[in-house]
C-alpha cells in the first residue's frame, strides 16, 4: 500500500513527512483527484492550480503532485509560494477545475499535507472519500500526453482585488502592527502594505519554516506576545497576526488585549447588517453567546455550524451567508467566494475602525461580557460512549444539540464537547455568567471526560 489511509482527514490530507505522507502518496493522490474531477468524461481537458507553503518538504511533494497531474493530461498553473487564500483566489480567477495546495496549515513543520479544492474553490466535501478510494487502489489507465506547466504570478491582481473590497478613505490617521509569523503572509504583505493609507509596522517578516520552530497559532493568546509588545511599543491602534498558511488571523487591541475571533465576528456581522439587514451570518459551536445575541439585536440571522472549513463553506453557500466566523480565527466572506481570507479580516477591521469614534478596546468591551474557558483539550483513551454519558449526566439541560459533538445549554451556562477532526483530542468549551460558575462547570466536565 503506497497511501496511508490515516492521512485523509475530514477537510484535507495531512501527515508526518515522510513516514505518513511522501512523494509517492502525493503523486497517487494527485492522479486520484484528477480522475475524480474528470468524472464520467474521460476526454475532458483539465486545468489545475498548484502552489505550496515553504516547508522543507513542500518542494518534493509539490513536484510529485505536478507529475501526477501531468500524467493525467492536465494543464497546470504553478503559482509558486502562496498563502492558502491566494491559492483559492487563483482557482477562481483562472477558472480552473480545481487546485492542490501543498501545506499542513498551522501543524508542526515536520508535517505536510494537501488542500484540495474543486472549481470555484469549493471544498471537496464527500468527494474526499472518493479520492481516498481511488488513491488507495492506485490503478490508473496509463499516462496521458503531458500538457504544459505555466508559472504565473497573480500578486498584483490579488492585491487589487482585496483593496477593491474595502473603503479605506478614512484610515490615514491609524497605525497598525502586522505579525507575519514567519509564514506565507510574508510573501504578500510588503505589496499590500504599499497600498494602505495608514502607518504599518511589520514584524516576523522573514520566512521561517524550520522544523525546530514553533508555528504561530493566532487562536492562542500566548502566541501573540510579540504582537502585543509591539502594539504597546508603537502605540498602535490594533494588531493582527497570521498563521503559517495565512488563512487564520489573531487580533489584539490598542491596549494589547486579545480580541477573540467570535467577538471580531460579532463586530463584523453588526457592521455588515448596516448595509444588508437580515443578513445570514454563520458561527460555530464554540462561539460565545454574544455572537447570536448581538446578531439578533441588529436584525441579522445567526446560523449555527459545525467546526471546520468544509462544513462552514457548504452552509454559507446554502444560506447565501454574507459572512462566517470560526473561533479558531478563520473568517469567511461571500465576496471572497465563500472562502476564508488572509487579509480581508484585517482590511475590514481597518475600515470599520476608521469609520467610528470608538477605539478597538471600546469595541471589544461591547462583546467581552461572559466568562469563557477557551478551548480545552484532553487526550482520552476511551471515547466510545463518552458524549452519551455526559448527555445523560446533564439530562435536565434546557436544550441539547448534536450538531458537532454535544452541546448542552442551561440558563446560566453552556458547554460544547466534541472530538477533534484532525487531532487525537476531546475538545471542551464552556461559557458561564460568572467566573465562579465557569470554574465549577469546567471541573465537573473535566472529571466526566477524563474518568
Amino acid at each position: 500500500m503506497h497511501v496511508n489511509p490515516e492521512i485523509f482527514k475530514a477537510y484535507d490530507v495531512r501527515g508526518d513527512f515522510p513516514e505518513q505522507l511522501n512523494a509517492k502518496a502525493a503523486y497517487l493522490i494527485a492522479r486520484a483527484f484528477a480522475e475524480f474531477t474528470r468524472g464520467n468524461n474521460p476526454a475532458r481537458a483539465l486545468k489545475f492550480i498548484v502552489s505550496s507553503d515553504a516547508r522543507p518538504s513542500s518542494p518534493e511533494l509539490k513536484k510529485a503532485v505536478i507529475e501526477g497531474l501531468l500524467d493525467e493530461g492536465a494543464q497546470i498553473i504553478d503559482l509558486g509560494l502562496t498563502t492558502t487564500p491566494f491559492h483559492y483566489y487563483a482557482v477562481v480567477k483562472e477558472e480552473a477545475d480545481g487546485g492542490i495546495m501543498v501545506t499542513a496549515s498551522h501543524n508542526p513543520f515536520r508535517m505536510n499535507g494537501l488542500k484540495l479544492s474543486k472549481k470555484g474553490a469549493e471544498p471537496l466535501g464527500h468527494g474526499m472519500s472518493v479520492v481516498k478510494s481511488i488513491a488507495e487502489r492506485g490503478i490508473f489507465d496509463g499516462k496521458k500526453p503531458h500538457r504544459e506547466v505555466v508559472e504565473k504570478s497573480l500578486v498584483h491582481e490579488y492585491i487589487d482585488f482585496l483593496i477593491s473590497k474595502v473603503d479605506l478613505s478614512k484610515a490615514k490617521d491609524l497605525k497598525i502592527v502586522l505579525d507575519a509569523g514567519g509564514g506565507m503572509a510574508t510573501t504578500l504583505l510588503p505589496s499590500l502594505i504599499k497600498r494602505l493609507p495608514c502607518k504599518v509596522v511589520l514584524v516576523n517578516h522573514d520566512l521561517v519554516f524550520d522544523i525546530a520552530h514553533e508555528s504561530l497559532n493566532p487562536s492562542k493568546e500566548e502566541h501573540l506576545a510579540t504582537l502585543k509588545n509591539t502594539v504597546i511599543e508603537e502605540n498602535a491602534d490594533f494588531g493582527v497576526a497570521f498563521d503559517p498558511d495565512s488563512d487564520r488571523s489573531g487580533f489584539v487591541t490598542h491596549n494589547a488585549r486579545f480580541f477573540r475571533a467570535d467577538y471580531i465576528g460579532s463586530f463584523f456581522a453588526q457592521e455588515f447588517a448596516k448595509s444588508e439587514p437580515n443578513v445570514p451570518v454563520i458561527y460555530d459551536v464554540r462561539a460565545s453567546s454574544m455572537f447570536p445575541e448581538s446578531i439578533r439585536a441588529t436584525g441579522g440571522k445567526p446560523i449555527l455550524s459545525r467546526v471546520g472549513h468544509r462544513f462552514i463553506k457548504e452552509l454559507m453557500r446554502k444560506e447565501n451567508a454574507r459572512f462566517a466566523a470560526e473561533s479558531s480565527g478563520h473568517f469567511y466572506f461571500r465576496d471572497f467566494f465563500f472562502c476564508d481570507s488572509d487579509f480581508l479580516p484585517m482590511l475590514y477591521f481597518l475600515q470599520f475602525l476608521s469609520q467610528t469614534t470608538k477605539t478597538s478596546d471600546e469595541i471589544l468591551d461591547a462583546f467581552d461580557v461572559y466568562p469563557l474557558s477557551g478551548e480545552l483539550n484532553f487526550k482520552v483513551q476511551k471515547k466510545d460512549g463518552l458524549l452519551e454519558n455526559i448527555a445523560g449526566h446533564f439530562k435536565d439541560a434546557r436544550e441539547t444539540q448534536w450538531i458537532d459533538g454535544l452541546s448542552i445549554y442551561y440558563d446560566t451556562w453552556w458547554a460544547n464537547i466534541r472530538q477533534s477532526n484532525t487531532e487525537p483530542f476531546v475538545r471542551l468549551n464552556v461559557e458561564a455568567r460568572t467566573k465562579e460558575l465557569l470554574q465549577e462547570k469546567i471541573a465537573e466536565l473535566k472529571a466526566l471526560i477524563t474518568t
